[in-house]
């Protein structure tokens, strides 16, 4: 026994002895990183290779000590060679200078724009020919994957997708997401990181993927970027905006300001129909206007004291006021009999400030990429709906009325995270967390009717709730790579506690769980950059607080909207199987949701509809997806996704829809010259089935110019909008006593055209194929 020990023991030691290292990091002339260039270190038939990260940083492992010939290649290229003599853990930082300065322009020419790294795909905007002239918005549309539906809702294939920026999730939705968006500049923005399953360092609530904006680090001198625009669709139907960028840098600082404001205006009709099953039909179908104003301002500041620590500060304000007006009739028939005839008209208005504060600091722990990072945030949300509806009955003058209903809902909010990578030699990667988040929000609605010529309050519809939601989530995760093989694993645990409190009734609501959230991920490397994956993941949505509280709001006579305090979370079950071949995606997945949340329509006795929100039923899913993006000609570059999928719903109260569908998403690129550029976008959707609702075919394309002038410093757009004017929404939902018509068509079609105009000192202003060694600038 002593023997076999002691030679297991000599074996070990001779290992560690003639297991030889270099690592280091790929930095140029000064001091900046450059990140994804093939390292091969090489002697004999000994030939080994790896890949700089993100922050430049690399490590080999070789059999024996010795002379060894590094070489450094991009894309093919080779940029730099040299001899080395490794003895032991030999540490070295190569520096590329000016004798090789042309061929790191090459690098910066040929430097891959998508790029398949682990788990995610990198779309290089700085290096594609997006790089100027668009804004966040425009930018995620075009990325490989990626759309943008009618509703302005950001899709990876095709579903909603969790948009993060650094690393940090934006806590916005609806069109406070799109709003903060709108005023990113492309010329900011350095990659975007696409992920088709999240990990577990997101949080659970994740469901449709991951999209990681990645902002550009600290450029040196001046920049200012001015943009304006103005969209016709029709007479009282345009929208205008207008922006400025400010960002100035030096070695230890980097400022950076956004201020934009958008004006929008427009109309359109709308039909909604209850058909019963005992032959009633309520018609509801009138015309609607829209107004919306908006003003965003971002301010924030990055410092670098030293090569290992960053601390970073943003704010950011947005006001916005959206103002509704509606026109409808209510017509409600009992077989061929007409038995109640209203003329509704209603005016709302939704003003909305909307402010927080987030501060980062970053660790850098070793010269693997380690690295230890903290990011706090602190917000609020006022919000103050108005809405002023009449209804007059024509047949029955009796049953006028007249109601007034006033809100202030103020959400406040703070987040803590705290995010440790540590890189492990042999390709091993550890990340550990932990986030504490808590949402404290008030909301007090107000109802008055007119009645014998004077307002007087309605007790019966008032509503005064306070509520409180803490978060508090751990994770960890490994990775690994080994040969071809990458793997990647981990959990995420999620307490969740809320507390409500109805301040009329003297009602509580409590609810308190704590679930485990899996992830796996696996990958196999083949030839030629093609590669074969597979990914599991369970995920959660919680209902908001406004769906828990027990309120009713009354629409019109016939029509109730009202809560649900026994709402409970969904949880989704993810599979999928990937395959990537060169410029093209294809994935098999299959999805389940339990308790899916759904809002739903029910008739009492009297034939009156409530809508609630409810844990209505299972809902399946499986399909097959598929996208490219690249070039097909030298002047035509193309991002097409598309997928066919099936959908099994099983809904609570009997009704099972079920369905297949398609869809496609493409954008097409065309260089007409050095200045000039044709870009079109399409949107096709099939007829499809979602849950118990049934909705038709929807199809709208975009096309547009740019023209660049000034050696690129003043860019000019015109675009067509919905060029067929097809875009609108139609579709049933279906139930077990009535089925529910509904169509709404906006003014779509228009043109619109757009001038920017940048002015930067360029001689400061640092290559865009380097980076800084931190990406911390977070926001909300």
């Amino acid at each position: 026994m002593k023997i076999r020990f002691s030679i297991l023991f000599f074996f070990l030691i001779s290992i560690l002895y003639f297991a030889q290292s270099i690592s280091g990091k790929i930095i140029g002339e000064n001091g900046e990183t450059i990140s994804y260039v093939e390292i091969i270190v090489k002697r004999d038939s000994i030939k080994k290779a790896t890949i700089s990260d993100e922050k430049g940083s690399f490590s080999l492992k070789v059999p024996e000590r010795g002379n060894y010939i590094l070489e450094i290649f991009d894309n093919g290229i080779k940029v730099f060679t040299n001899n080395f003599y490794i003895n032991g853990d030999t540490i070295e930082s190569i520096r590329l200078t000016k004798y090789n300065d042309t061929v790191i322009q090459e690098v910066v020419v040929n430097k891959k724009v998508v790029q398949q790294l682990g788990d995610k795909t990198y779309f290089n905007v700085e290096n594609s020919i997006l790089s100027k002239g668009n804004n966040g918005l425009e930018i995620l549309q075009k990325s490989p994957k990626l759309s943008i539906n009618s509703e302005g809702v950001v899709l990876l294939k095709n579903k909603a997708a969790t948009i993060l920026v650094n690393g940090r999730k934006i806590n916005l939705s609806g069109n406070d997401l799109n709003n903060y968006l709108s005023g990113l500049s492309s010329e900011d923005i350095k990659r975007i990181e696409i992920q088709d399953v999240g990990s577990v360092d997101q949080d659970a609530s994740n469901i449709g993927g991951v999209i990681n904006i990645i902002l550009k680090n600290n450029p040196k001198g001046f920049r200012l970027i001015n943009k304006m625009s103005y969209a016709f669709r029709k007479e009282k139907a345009t929208q205008y905006s207008s922006g400025l960028n400010l960002n100035y840098g030096n070695e230890k600082w980097n400022l950076y300001s956004d201020v934009s404001y958008t004006e929008n205006k427009n109309y359109g009709k709308s039909t909604g129909i209850f058909n019963y099953n005992n032959g009633q039909k309520n018609i509801n179908n009138g015309d609607s206007k829209l107004s919306n104003n908006n003003l965003g301002l971002r301010l924030g500041s990055i410092f670098y004291p030293n090569d290992n620590n960053t601390f970073g500060i943003e704010a950011y304000y947005n006001k916005n006021n959206r103002i509704f007006e509606g026109n409808h009739n209510l017509d409600i028939y009992n077989g061929n009999d007409q038995t109640i005839s209203s003329k509704n008209i209603s005016s709302s208005r939704t003003p909305s400030n909307l402010w927080y504060i987030t501060t980062n600091y970053a660790l850098k722990l070793d010269g693997l990429g380690s690295n230890l990072k903290f990011i706090g945030d602190v917000g609020r949300n006022n919000t103050e709906p108005f809405n002023d509806v009449y209804s007059e009955y024509l047949l029955n003058s009796w049953m006028n009325s007249h109601y007034l209903y006033t809100t202030n809902s103020v959400s406040d909010y703070y987040t803590g995270q705290l995010d440790w990578t540590q890189k492990i030699k042999k390709e091993w990667e550890l990340n550990v967390g932990g986030k504490f988040g808590s949402i404290n929000r008030d909301n007090l609605l107000k109802v008055d009717y007119f009645n014998n010529d004077k307002w007087d309050e309605d007790l019966n519809q008032k509503q005064d709730f306070n509520n409180r939601e803490n978060i508090l989530a751990g994770y960890a995760s490994i990775s690994k790579t080994f040969g071809k093989h990458f793997i990647k694993a981990g959990f995420r645990i999620e307490n969740t506690n809320i507390k409500g409190y109805n301040n009329l009734n003297n009602e509580e609501l409590k609810q308190n769980y704590t679930k485990l959230f899996p992830s796996l991920y696996y990958k196999y490397d083949l030839k030629n950059e093609n590669s074969l994956s597979f990914s599991y993941k369970r995920s959660i949505t919680r209902p908001s607080f406004r769906d828990l509280n027990p309120f009713v709001i009354k629409q019109n006579d016939f029509l109730y909207e009202i809560g649900n305090p026994s709402l409970q979370p969904l949880y989704v079950d993810q599979l999928e199987f990937g395959y990537n071949i060169k410029k093209h995606s294809f994935s098999i997945y299959g999805n389940k949701t339990i308790n899916t949340i759904q809002g739903v329509y029910f008739t009492n006795k009297d034939l009156i509809n409530f809508f609630q929100p409810q844990n209505f039923g299972k809902y399946y899913e499986i399909g097959i997806d598929h996208s490219y993006n690249g070039n097909i000609t030298n002047w035509l570059n193309t991002n097409i996704s598309s997928g066919i999928y099936y959908n099994s719903f099983h809904a609570n109260d009997g009704i099972n829809n079920k369905g297949a569908s398609f869809y496609n998403n493409t954008y097409l690129q065309m260089k007409l010259s050095k200045t000039f550029l044709l870009e079109l976008t399409s949107n096709y959707y099939h007829q499809y089935q979602y849950r118990n609702v049934s909705g038709a075919n929807r199809y709208r394309m975009d096309i547009s110019i740019r023209k660049t002038l000034m050696s690129g410093n003043l860019l000019a757009l015109f675009k067509v909008v919905d060029l067929f004017n097809t875009e609108r929404d139609k579709n049933i939902s279906h139930y077990k006593d009535f089925n529910f018509d509904f169509y709404q068509k906006w003014q779509t079609r228009g043109f619109l055209i757009s001038v920017q105009y940048i002015l930067d000192n360029k001689n400061k202003i640092k290559a865009g194929s380097v980076k800084s060694d931190n990406d911390s600038r977070g926001r909300l």
